[in-house]
């Protein structure tokens, strides 16, 4: 009787604590498929123009002056939020067998956009941060636009119809703009 009684408080506690990895559809969601507004700016020359804007210096305005490394700060910290998203997603436990799915979507998403952010547009903010022309950072953009966005494009689209169809099911109140 005692051993039962052990048993089955044992097998509780592991139960609970296997479900304390297990986010409820919403957060899931949340983690998945929210977190890409990060990416909104990916392979589009608006991100090349925003990395160009931080590093702008007014002469007669004296708080303008830079550092040398806004636009490169930018992105280490977009690089910094993606791993730790990426860890986040391969971190949890999917609700259910669609969850799974959007998980792997999720996954590819993130890992395809962060080598891209790491090398190329690291490249590009140092030259944000050097000062060179616009016509040369956004020559650079467009070979970036032109290698990755169509392929990024496919993946966030995939991500974002699983996510719609996983907010319908899971009744979550989400809007995704139509």
């Amino acid at each position: 009787m005692r051993f039962n009684l052990f048993l089955s408080l044992t097998a509780l506690t592991i139960g609970l604590l296997m479900s304390c990895n297990r986010p409820s559809p919403d957060e899931f969601f949340q983690t998945t498929v929210l977190n890409t507004n990060i990416l909104n700016e990916f392979a589009s020359e608006r991100f090349a123009k925003s990395l160009v804007a931080e590093t702008v210096e007014f002469p007669d305005m004296p708080d303008t002056k830079k550092k040398g490394d806004e636009a490169q700060q930018i992105v280490d910290n977009k690089i910094a939020y993606i791993e730790q998203t990426i860890k986040k997603i391969e971190d949890s436990t999917a609700p259910d067998e669609d969850g799974k799915v959007l998980q792997k979507a999720a996954l590819d998403l993130f890992k395809f956009v962060l080598p891209v952010y790491q090398k190329e547009y690291k490249n590009l903010a140092k030259m944000c941060d050097q000062k060179q022309t616009e016509n040369e950072i956004m020559a650079e953009s467009e070979k970036i636009i032109e290698t990755y966005g169509s392929a990024y494009e496919e993946k966030y689209v995939a991500l974002l119809t699983l996510g719609q169809d996983y907010a319908e099911k899971h009744n979550l109140n989400v809007s995704f703009g139509n």
